[in-house]
């Protein structure tokens, strides 16, 4: 318990600390205000743990015990007024990701332990959440270069690895029944998909994230 409130108060005071500095890029440099939109860009943004990040909201409800309902409620009520409060104001899009971000990663880590602790080695749930994101993410990057020949080869070779990461995702969870391996794949493909997106496939688009 003790543990749990240190780390709402660390997390806590380095969102104060991070809102106040993007506040004042704000009043600066306005950047693109947030729209309807960021509950995609957060989707996306929280790839390849997407899936997981669902999974996680409603199991922090329906699979959570007394004391823990309480917290992922709390974690919930964070993330989900973050979002709602930063798009009323038309604040950046980036503060409002920042400000929602830390409750909705504290909630997927939960529910990550629990699965360790309790699934039994029965990962069905987690894989399908996690392996379904991978397919998405997969026919996204083809559907998002369509239209634009000179970045078919690299966004296929994006969906290949994506689509190779979470049949191995699938395999640890179902075949291995290792959580903790799925864990580290997961952190994997995170770091493949930024290091092609952002070396090789946004350069050649001109697109700026």
């Amino acid at each position: 318990m003790n543990r749990w409130n240190g780390g709402v108060l660390l997390w806590a005071g380095l969102v104060l600390f991070s809102s106040v500095l993007f506040l004042y890029g704000t009043l600066v440099t306005p950047a693109e205000p947030l729209t309807w939109s960021v509950g995609t860009t957060l989707l996306a943004g929280m790839f390849p743990w997407t899936g997981l990040l669902l999974k996680s909201c409603k199991d922090g409800i329906s699979e959570s015990r007394t004391e823990d309902l309480r917290r992922n409620l709390c974690l919930l009520l964070w993330g989900v007024t973050a979002l709602t409060v930063a798009g009323w104001f038309h604040v950046q899009r980036v503060l409002g990701l920042a400000l929602s971000f830390p409750a909705f990663a504290m909630l997927t880590g939960w529910n990550i332990d629990r699965m360790l602790r309790e699934e039994g080695n029965r990962f069905t749930g987690w894989a399908r959440a996690s392996v379904l994101t991978c397919l998405l993410a997969a026919a996204g990057c083809v559907l998002f270069v369509q239209h634009m020949p000179e970045l078919l080869f690299v966004a296929l070779v994006l969906s290949l690895v994506i689509l190779m990461m979470g049949a191995g995702i699938g395999i640890a969870l179902l075949y291995y029944r290792d959580g903790v391996m799925a864990v580290w794949l997961h952190v994997v493909t995170g770091v493949l998909v930024m290091f092609i997106l952002y070396f090789f496939l946004l350069p050649v688009s001109g697109v700026q994230i």
